[in-house]
């Protein structure tokens, strides 16, 4: 069969259809401005995006090459943190990692999945007690899915949309789903009902007239765990493949 590639590992280049989601650092870093407001939620969906979004959104991370910015999220206390290869293309040694709560700290580039999987893993330099996402053991079609990330700039820092997953591909390890996403949510994570990691935001599906398509593309689950344990054994490459 002759399959499309899904995943564009160049920054905010559209090819075959296909667009990876870093962004291009141009834009100055206003302070955050996060309000939490008292909220009366109305049906038991609304409900249960309210809690995925408080449960996960303080585990993920607006990421700033100084190229280019993406997103990321901590899967250790010490501050292990997932993302997108290509959001760290061109990246140097230490790149800065934004909190949830605008805290700005150093992270180190620790390496790049092999084989050409889409994945890098960064690392917050002396922090313990952070909080993490776990991943989830597998993912359905028709499920419900949440996507958490910082679409165009760091104004908009965990910016969170919702749809369902409609098409999963577990040879190649992809999820295709509707959640909108747009560049810089590249690295972000991609979760189910129980604010697990089922998937790695990593690019958009463009139509024939070069707009999002509507389609979101995302790296399943069973590529990240790979990753972890190979991150653990020292098996990972340090320069991007």
């Amino acid at each position: 069969m002759n399959r499309k590639p899904y995943l564009i590992a160049v920054t905010g280049l559209a090819v075959l259809s296909i667009q990876a989601l870093a962004s291009p650092n141009g834009l100055a870093f206003p302070q955050p401005n996060h309000h939490s407001n008292p909220v009366i939620a109305q049906n038991s969906e609304e409900q249960t995006r309210i809690r995925v979004n408080q449960k996960a959104s303080p585990a993920v991370v607006y990421i700033n090459t100084g190229k280019s910015s993406g997103s990321g999220f901590i899967v250790s206390s010490d501050g292990l943190i997932i993302t997108n290869a290509h959001v760290l293309q061109d990246a140097p040694a230490t790149v800065t990692v934004v909190l949830e709560d605008g805290k700005r700290l150093p992270a180190n580039v620790i390496g790049f999945a092999k084989n050409g999987v889409d994945l890098a893993a960064i690392k917050i330099r002396n922090q313990k007690n952070l909080p993490t996402l776990s991943l989830a053991k597998s993912a359905q079609v028709g499920q419900s899915v949440y996507a958490i990330g910082s679409p165009f700039s760091y104004d908009n820092q965990n910016n969170f949309t919702a749809g369902v997953l409609s098409n999963l591909d577990e040879q190649d390890g992809i999820i295709k789903h509707d959640a909108r996403i747009n560049p810089g949510n590249s690295g972000g994570p991609l979760l189910n009902s129980q604010a697990q990691v089922i998937g790695v935001n990593t690019a958009i599906q463009l139509d024939r007239n070069g707009s999002n398509s509507g389609i979101s593309i995302a790296i399943l689950v069973n590529k990240i765990q790979p990753f972890l344990t190979a991150i653990r054994q020292g098996n990972i490459s340090r320069l991007r493949r």
